[in-house]
């Protein structure tokens, strides 16, 4: 029999909203054998997708230890949305660390004798992604704390997402150096992996300005600063993208290479005039680091760059340096 809709938009908000004691008397006035059959229509969310997402901890523990279920509900704890997220997924994705020890705890109910199978660790959402790759997706103290029950929970540092993507790179994007730490520590190996596109931790953390990232990867693998993604950008090409010049000026006092070019020829000057990055133009000229009218594929100098991207200001600079007409 389907569940009734109004009572399912209500059962589900009360869990969605933390109220415990709504939840009970719903349960106890219709009598409500199986809360795995309330769904919301469009993302197939049940109320324990929505409590740990939430992070209502004794609406968790309600759903998980005080239900009369049906054997084939044992497994409640991984119950799946239609994107093949768990409640896990969710605790790991909005940090609730106290709800991801509680998920990955459940080995049997205290207060039932039913066996209930606990949170699988490395559950794959749609795209592939674990419930560490979504912890690594925050920068906040507490996603750390997520970062390191899973791994204590032997959560898999090397798997990949559809984009091949590994818990580090993704926390190299957020920026979380802590996080960043305790993988590198679990694996030294994960500091040299690649997405499918070519892009390691070096890019990753040059492209979103995380200082922090780059300064243990200088101290961990510094061979690897001018390392290559498939459109041959290194870590300084994507400073530039980033317009952040305290790391692109932080790359080049590194040792990063400014006369490397991309698969088309671009330099960090093309890519600067390309995005309006006045502040590198300005320092590539008057340092003399790369020429001015240099030419990268089709013969494209950075003012001729700089004024198919229409970036005014670039053009302007450019014309002030002493760029050709």
């Amino acid at each position: 029999m389907e569940p009734d809709p109004n009572l399912c938009k209500e059962f589900l908000r009360a869990c969605q909203s933390g109220d415990l004691s709504r939840v009970k008397f719903l349960r106890e006035k219709y009598e409500i054998p199986d809360w795995t059959n309330f769904q919301h229509d469009i993302s197939g969310d049940t109320a324990l997708h929505l409590a740990a997402r939430e992070g209502h901890l004794e609406i968790v523990q309600f759903l998980c230890e005080d239900w009369q279920m049906t054997d084939s509900c044992n497994n409640k704890v991984d119950v799946t949305n239609k994107d093949m997220k768990r409640p896990l997924h969710e605790a790991a994705q909005f940090s609730h660390n106290d709800i991801i020890k509680y998920l990955l705890s459940q080995g049997l109910c205290s207060r039932k004798t039913i066996p209930m199978s606990c949170a699988q660790v490395d559950s794959l959402k749609r795209g592939d992604w674990t419930p560490l790759m979504l912890a690594c997706t925050k920068n906040v103290s507490e996603a750390c704390k997520c970062i390191e029950t899973l791994l204590d929970a032997n959560a898999n540092p090397q798997l990949r997402n559809k984009d091949g993507w590994t818990p580090l790179l993704l926390v190299s994007r957020s920026g979380d150096a802590e996080g960043f730490k305790l993988l590198m520590n679990k694996s030294s190996e994960l500091l040299v992996d690649k997405s499918k596109n070519g892009r390691t931790a070096w890019h990753i953390a040059a492209f979103h300005g995380h200082r922090n990232i780059i300064d243990q990867l200088m101290e961990s693998i510094p061979w690897n600063i001018n390392v290559r993604d498939s459109s041959g950008s290194t870590p300084l090409h994507e400073s530039v993208k980033n317009k952040d010049f305290s790391i692109f000026y932080h790359l080049i006092k590194l040792g990063a290479d400014p006369k490397a070019v991309d698969n088309v020829g671009q330099t960090i000057l093309h890519l600067a005039a390309l995005t309006g990055n006045k502040n590198v133009i300005e320092y590539v000229i008057k340092k003399e680091l790369i020429d001015i009218h240099a030419k990268g594929c089709f013969e494209v100098t950075p003012l001729v760059a700089a004024r198919r991207s229409k970036q005014a200001e670039a053009v302007e600079t450019l014309l002030k340096l002493g760029a050709n007409r």
